[in-house]
């Protein structure tokens, strides 16, 4: 099956499910887009190019998988930009990327692509469509020589940006709030 029609069949089982925010549902239920959606392979936070900004008891240079090695413990970053403030909480290989003031989120697993991309695979509702989700990566890259920050960009299944990048720095604990809405 291709990329198209996967994600297509993908986009009318997230409709279908109907279990997100916005649906009746809590919003706290699995994406309808998982890493076998862009045949991605699950591996580890810390076997990737962002485990120094991370909580690692051990890290690999190389892409190593879950049961190899643990992930990330809890971290949180936050930023804002233009359009207001956002909060990235990475625990484990899961990531969860919210817009505070637009209701914009992504929410997704960490893996590698058969081509090499290593970044979080999953799902985005964006500010324009707050039900629908749609398949997309959360590409994640380190500030050099800062462990603090990272940039990230929010991408479509195809790699077209969908938000970013955006510059966020590691916050002190996970109850940081970040600035108000413009």
């Amino acid at each position: 099956m291709n990329m198209s029609c996967r994600l297509g069949l993908a986009a009318l089982l997230a409709l279908l499910a109907g279990c997100g925010p916005n649906s009746g549902g809590t919003g706290t239920g699995e994406g309808a887009f998982t890493l076998s959606t862009f045949g991605a392979k699950a591996t580890s936070t810390c076997s990737s190019p962002i485990a120094t900004s991370l909580d690692c008891g051990s890290t690999s240079l190389v892409p190593v998988g879950v049961t190899q090695l643990a992930g990330s413990g809890a971290v949180v970053f936050s930023g804002s930009d233009g359009g207001g403030a956002y909060r990235l909480t990475i625990e484990g290989n899961r990531a969860v990327l919210e817009a505070r003031c637009s209701g914009a989120r992504f929410e997704g697993e960490w893996g590698v692509a058969a081509n090499g991309d290593e970044r979080f695979y999953g799902s985005w509702i964006g500010p324009e469509h707050a039900a629908l989700a749609r398949a997309a990566q959360l590409w994640p890259q380190p500030v050099a020589l800062l462990r603090d920050l990272l940039q990230v960009q929010v991408l479509d299944a195809a790699g077209n940006p969908l938000l970013g990048p955006l510059l966020l720095r590691r916050a002190a604990s996970a109850a940081t709030e970040p600035a108000s809405c413009p």
